[in-house]
């Protein structure tokens, strides 16, 4: 298989689009394999099986002696394998989630040309906050404003005076042709609490799909001086007694706007969920094309290297909470709700059987009981040293050290 510039990247077997073996082996040294190994498939059988057939093999000369190659040179990349869409992060706050905004960017951003210069950008980001309280911000020394900026931002993010911009969130949300999107909103679930056409859309098809004749053309259609809302939609739901509100935007600048712009969304939430007598709920903002400009992918590395530490990976599941215990030699696994008031399913195996914790952990993720990828990690800990104990005749109990009986 060769890449761009025909440079060998490995060899493909013949039937098998995935593998690639190491261009240091030469084609010399998988023929004498081929030439003389025979390939005989007992996966899946029982051992004495296996043993039999070992037995009854004749014994054979060894066909050549060992071979030492050069060691494979791996290149660094850029940006890592990921499916390019859709990046879920729940945090309780806006900047500790700004932290893995920025991570997600650095590393899976394909680089592409933007408005004002290269950037790096996914698609349909997803942020979900649960804690932060609009009255009391949460603040962090990494971030790029304190309180008096940020007050000074969500009053101009709510103005509905435009005056010479092309549009301020304000204008969009509280005076769109006229109409104020937002008492509509909140007329609707005071109505309703779970109306489905409680929203607010601020891309105005009439004026923003139009640039102005005047404006000239720059590279790739893009049209200089021509402005329009990044933010346009915002959907709001109950579910209970909670309000729940999802704001969309075409594109967004995570580094220098998504924090801003999620304080300010946030305010806007807990206005109308006093307005209607709700409690404040989770705010989720989805980014169709999250992005990052060149001049900023340095600092951001370094606002992630300084901040980042693995204590932040610890978050609870919020599907499930789980118990294990070996009993005789069954391995038995319960998921409760995160409450512990509610028992979600059971499954009981035998801890002698091969591959049992793989198992288990197959029937939790078919019965989509979990969804933290640190909750996944730990189960599947917890899981292998619960078969261990029971092939190995030790003492198992969770999330302590096996110990022997």
């Amino acid at each position: 298989k060769s890449g761009k510039e025909g440079e060998l990247l490995g060899w493909k077997i013949i039937g098998d689009e995935e593998a690639l073996l190491d261009k240091e082996i030469p084609l010399e040294a998988f023929d004498l394999i081929r030439k003389n190994v025979r390939f005989i498939d007992m996966r899946m059988k029982p051992l004495k099986e296996v043993a039999a057939l070992i037995n009854s093999l004749e014994k054979t000369e060894s066909f050549g002696g060992p071979q030492i190659f050069d060691i494979t040179q791996t290149t660094k990349i850029d940006i890592f394998p990921s499916d390019l869409s859709v990046f879920k992060l729940r945090k309780d706050y806006i900047g500790d989630a700004w932290i893995d905004v920025l991570k997600i960017i650095n590393r899976f951003g394909v680089e592409i040309p933007g408005m004002y210069g290269t950037v790096k950008a996914v698609h349909n980001l997803s942020v979900i906050i649960e804690k932060e309280d609009p009255k009391n911000p949460k603040f962090y020394d990494y971030l790029k404003f304190a309180r008096e900026g940020l007050d000074l931002y969500i009053k101009g993010f709510f103005d509905v005076n435009k005056g010479t911009e092309a549009y301020t969130y304000g204008e969009r949300i509280f005076n769109l042709d006229g109409i104020n999107q937002e008492e509509i909103m909140v007329e609707k679930l005071k109505r309703y609490p779970y109306d489905r056409g409680a929203l607010a859309v601020l891309w105005n098809p009439h004026q923003d799909n139009f640039p102005p004749k005047d404006n000239e053309r720059q590279e790739m259609g893009q049209t200089k001086g021509w402005k329009v809302p990044c933010l346009v939609m915002i959907l709001g739901q109950c579910l209970g007694e909670t309000f729940n509100l999802t704001a969309v935007f075409r594109n967004n600048d995570v580094y220098g706007a998504w924090p801003l712009n999620a304080f300010a969304l946030r305010k806007f939430q807990q206005d109308i969920a006093v307005k209607i007598n709700k409690n404040l709920g989770s705010l989720t903002t989805v980014s169709h094309i999250a992005e990052m400009y060149e001049i900023d992918w340095e600092d951001s590395k370094d606002i992630v290297e300084q901040n980042d530490d693995i204590a932040r990976t610890c978050m609870y599941d919020t599907r499930s909470n789980y118990t294990i215990a070996v009993e005789g030699e069954d391995i038995v696994l319960k998921f409760i709700s995160p409450d512990g008031a509610a028992e979600l399913a059971e499954f009981r195996e035998n801890g002698k059987k091969p591959k049992v914790a793989r198992d288990l952990c197959a029937s939790a993720i078919k019965e989509m009981l979990i969804s933290d990828l640190g909750a996944a990690c730990d189960l599947g800990r917890q899981l292998a040293k619960a078969e261990t104990a029971v092939k190995l005749g030790l003492v198992f109990e969770q999330d302590n050290v096996l110990r022997i009986k």
